[in-house]
């Protein structure tokens, strides 16, 4: 038998001005991505602002549905969005933003949209950089490339591919 630990770091930025002015305008389209959101059940809207290689900016917003699971979170609408209106660009960096008083951390993705964005990372071969915060201020997380917050991702190779 042996033991084995997967460790990751992430930085936590304690004040917007510590970043750089793209992630901080980054941050800032995420968080008016949010005013889109349509969370009627749980009043937990997301914001989320893709920034491609080519420095291109496209968001996205949770629209959640009564028919429960067919929401979509903010993140897979961000990255569909890019998609059908620039096509397949690297992605440097998404910003994540959640607006709900009741939130005292950064949320990080749900499980699917981790599967998505980790496929997605896969076929960039690039680094992908998440800036997790609340729309009401607060820390900023930082996690360096998607594959971290998923290790052991189920990808293509399991199937032949």
């Amino acid at each position: 038998m042996e033991n084995h630990a997967i460790h990751f770091q992430y930085t936590v930025f304690h004040n917007l001005s510590e970043l750089s002015p793209d992630d901080q305008q980054l941050i800032d389209d995420a968080i008016k991505a949010c005013s889109k959101a349509y969370a009627p059940y749980s009043n937990f809207k997301v914001g989320a602002a893709i920034r491609t290689g080519d420095k291109q900016i496209i968001v996205g917003s949770n629209q959640e549905n009564g028919a429960f699971p067919i929401g979509q979170c903010a993140e897979r609408v961000a990255l569909y969005n890019m998609i059908h209106t620039v096509g397949r660009q690297p992605i440097e960096t998404m910003a994540i933003v959640v607006d709900n008083i009741h939130q005292k951390y950064p949320a990080s993705p749900c499980g699917s949209c981790r599967q998505i964005l980790c496929e997605y990372r896969k076929f960039q071969e690039t680094p992908m950089r998440l800036l997790l915060t609340l729309a009401n201020g607060g820390d900023v997380y930082e996690i360096h490339d998607v594959p971290d917050i998923l290790p052991f991702a189920f990808d293509g190779s399991f199937l032949g591919f």
